[in-house]
């Protein structure tokens, strides 16, 4: 393997939810997150990560617009309210057996429904884990992507997001689900 694809690539670019970041590597996208004060910000955490491709030797990280082209194009429509599937994205899912069961479950969540915690766990064979479904969402280095944003609380309410209730909220409406 050569240096070039020991490398972690990253981007960042302006939505309406705030500046996005991306960090992926020639295996996938492994990185969506936004709320950084500074680029520089972002780098850093990217470069502590605890990711098997960060422990198999990768060598830099490097700022490469282009080889997010096609991503940024579809999370900026997805923020402008047009359906899209991010399906044909490879990821890099970073988490344990029972986390990455629960992230596919909610990759087959279809835009514009959502699911409930309970519903979730019932989906993956373990009824009674609705509570680790919420913390697996938590874990979730991938949102919109792995739209954990559309699993909410058996009574109706929000429930939690890691990216705060105003935006999971703000993601949800923007879907047309009724909350």
């Amino acid at each position: 393997m050569n240096s070039a694809n020991k490398a972690i690539y990253y981007t960042s670019f302006p939505t309406p939810i705030g500046r996005i970041y991306l960090a992926g590597t020639s295996k996938g996208l492994c990185r969506v997150s936004w709320g950084y004060r500074s680029e520089k910000d972002f780098v850093r955490e990217v470069r502590s990560l605890p990711l098997q491709v960060v422990s198999r030797g990768v060598r830099s990280i490097v700022k490469d617009d282009l080889h997010f082209t096609g991503i940024k194009n579809n999370i900026k429509k997805y923020l402008s309210g047009e359906p899209v599937s991010f399906k044909k994205y490879a990821l890099v899912l970073e988490g344990t057996a029972f986390q990455k069961k629960v992230w596919r479950a909610l990759a087959g969540i279809q835009y514009g429904k959502a699911l409930t915690y309970k519903e979730v766990a019932k989906k993956i064979g373990f009824p009674r884990a609705f509570r680790a479904v919420g913390s697996a969402c938590g874990k979730n280095e991938l949102p919109i992507l792995i739209p954990c944003h559309r699993v909410i609380s058996s009574d109706g309410s929000l429930g939690g997001f890691s990216n705060g209730l105003r935006l999971k909220r703000y993601l949800l409406e923007l879907e047309g689900v009724r909350i």
